[in-house]
């Protein structure tokens, strides 16, 4: 079915490169607090601001000498145009420049560092391999007052790293590899540094964690010793009510967003010149958390409701938007309705609408049941495009099952392949035989992860969900992204 438009549909990120979600804290070893995410009301903003460059504060610990020495100061980054989805593969450049040093001034690093990176774009598996070389790197090291200066001719470095963009989560993988060689006086210092590179970035957390071993070899045949640290990064967003002191003000409270940001260093050398208590350490480095004021609406119908607080978190969030007045907590959720809750929850880009344009495009509706002029239709557009939902019937005004919701919210998280295998199996729940065979393995995988309310041993798969249940069940599912994905990097990377 085509019709003839005099607006064009575009797509905000089709014609916009994709900045990388990694690399927020360099890739020698440093840590910073992490660029800030942005606040709701920042999103809302008609005209956005895009910054290309920016500067974070920055630690380091430097080993050259044998002891661990930490610098302090800044890191540049520029992290380039980006991925170019439409053109599918390319090139950029992106560069990196460090200035620290310790308070005694014994200590210090200046660094500058340029890679060209080529990337290669996958739309059917909504993949981007991206592979970097060292087009420029000087470096200048002082460790216990003694110079050391980077022979960037005797110098290698490799980076690699997988992204895939599953509809509400950004994940990457990569690996570094790199040797670095110094002179300091006429002795030579090589470091040889490897190790994988796990994160992911979404609309309320994001985290990275490098997992490297160094090397240090003096000379060729002078002793040596290893060093294993891991840099992380991790914000979130939390959000907290806040109950008003003053009786006489025209609201009780408000919900708030508060956007906090760490990165930590731990790190431990494998020296037996070093007493056991200079051989392992942490550093961190924080910045102010961001604070930003959710609007309060009044619900009547929710007076002593167990679910009282997830709706007006809801309502906080602009995912229920119906005039509170008419709010009733038993209406059942069409599956409409939840598309649209999830793609604005998980800040999937909306279609934008060109309103005045002299030529005409022929737009195609992907869908049987939704036309280019139904309101739903960019929220569809959307989902459809981050690869939420299939083309074809949508289902519009049909109601939204427990086990429906499971498989949209699994799906959004892209971790389907938790539950492979599962579906001509049985899972742990008394109803299993209710669950039906194409929302098993979503189901299994939910229930993996923690998200599956149980109740006597039993989940209704085919319970239709009402207002109050869908805003319980949404808010922890929001909850899983806020905290719980990231423990579970934590656990892995961190204490694994």
């Amino acid at each position: 079915m085509k019709k003839i438009i005099t607006v064009g549909l575009v797509l905000m990120l089709a014609f916009t490169p994709v900045s990388a979600a990694e690399g927020e804290m360099g890739y020698f070893g440093g840590v910073s607090s992490g660029k800030k995410m942005s606040t709701l009301t920042a999103q809302s903003q008609v005209k956005k601001n895009t910054v290309s460059k920016y500067t974070l504060p920055y630690k380091e610990v430097v080993y050259l000498s044998g002891k661990p020495e930490v610098v302090e100061g800044t890191i540049t980054i520029n992290p380039g145009k980006g991925v170019d989805k439409d053109k599918g593969i390319g090139d950029y450049t992106e560069s990196y420049i460090v200035s620290a040093q310790n308070k005694d001034k014994t200590a210090s690093v200046s660094r500058s560092v340029s890679f060209k990176t080529q990337y290669v774009y996958d739309a059917e598996r909504r993949q981007t391999v991206k592979t970097s070389t060292i087009s420029k790197w000087t470096e200048n090291v002082l460790a216990n007052g003694q110079s050391y200066q980077l022979k960037a001719a005797d110098s290698t470095y490799s980076k690699s790293i997988l992204e895939h963009y599953a509809p509400g989560v950004t994940y990457y993988r990569g690996d570094i590899d790199y040797t670095a060689s110094y002179t300091a006086g006429e002795d030579t210092v090589t470091v040889t540094v490897e190790g994988p590179i796990y994160g992911y970035e979404q609309a309320f957390a994001k985290t990275e964690t490098q997992k490297r071993t160094i090397t240090i070899q003096k000379g060729e045949d002078g002793e040596g010793y290893t060093v294993y640290e891991t840099p992380t990064i991790t914000a979130y967003k939390d959000i907290t009510y806040g109950a008003n002191e003053p009786d006489a003000i025209s609201f009780a409270g408000n919900y708030k967003e508060l956007i906090r940001s760490e990165g930590v260093l731990n790190y431990e050398l494998d020296n037996p010149h070093l007493y056991e208590d200079e051989r392992m350490g942490s550093l961190s480095v924080q910045s102010a958390p961001i604070i930003d004021q959710l609007s309060v609406r009044d619900i009547p119908s929710m007076l002593g409701h167990p679910a009282r607080t997830d709706v007006s978190k809801a309502y906080s969030l602009k995912l229920f938007t119906e005039e509170p007045d008419n709010f009733s907590p038993n209406q059942v959720v069409t599956r409409e309705e939840y598309i649209t809750m999830l793609v604005k929850a998980l800040q999937m880009p909306l279609p934008e609408i060109e309103k005045k344009s002299s030529k005409k495009v022929v737009e195609q509706s992907p869908f049987t049941d939704v036309d280019l002029e139904d309101s739903f239709y960019p929220y569809a557009k959307a989902a459809y495009d981050a690869g939420l939902i299939g083309g074809g019937r949508v289902n519009r005004g049909s109601y939204l099952t427990r086990e429906a919701m499971y498989v949209l919210n699994i799906r959004a998280m892209g971790l389907e392949r938790l539950g492979i295998g599962t579906a001509g199996n049985y899972t742990p729940f008394v109803d299993d035989n209710v669950i039906s065979p194409w929302a098993k393995n979503a189901i299994y995988a939910a229930s993996k992860i923690g998200l599956i309310t149980v109740n006597n041993g039993y989940i209704f798969p085919t319970k239709k969900v009402t207002k109050a249940e869908c805003a319980t069940f949404l808010n922890q599912f929001l909850n899983y992204l806020r905290y719980d994905l990231q423990k579970d990097y934590n656990e892995k990377m961190l204490l694994g």
